[in-house]
């Protein structure tokens, strides 16, 4: 798991090319076609970076009470009575990520969990005491 200050400091590194390739279009006046080319790729993986950056900070985290889903911004929190069953997308080996069944009968993704966790996830919505025992 990488840690929480890394988003932070890919977006700062993406603000720092925009700003070299502002700086660089402001120096090389008169502009040719090749250098504002050049330039304006190397802005818009400056902008990359920044906007990417927004989608690291994606996840889900287990707490005791509660699944907590972060989406860029957006924060869902799911408690065990919000959720109805916890399944994998796939049946069998071909599964590649695990969702909650809500009880309105939608079906939320769990971001970054992999099918390796539905076993503990449903002992943390069944037995809320017994659900940190490790797995065999």
């Amino acid at each position: 798991m990488q840690p929480r200050w890394l988003p932070t400091l890919r977006a700062g590194i993406g603000v720092a090319v925009i700003l070299s390739a502002v700086g660089a279009l402001v120096v090389a006046w008169p502009w040719r076609p090749l250098e504002v080319g050049l330039t304006s790729l190397w802005a818009g993986y400056g902008a990359f970076l920044v906007w990417a950056s927004r989608r690291e900070r994606s996840g889900t985290r287990l707490e005791e009470d509660a699944i907590v889903l972060t989406s860029g911004a957006q924060v869902t929190r799911l408690t065990r009575d919000d959720i109805l069953d916890l399944r994998t997308d796939l049946p069998g080996r071909h599964a590649w990520r695990v969702q909650a069944v809500a009880r309105d009968g939608r079906l939320i993704t769990l971001l970054a969990v992999p099918p390796a966790e539905l076993e503990r996830l449903r002992r943390w919505h069944v037995d809320p005491q017994g659900w940190r025992a490790r797995r065999p």
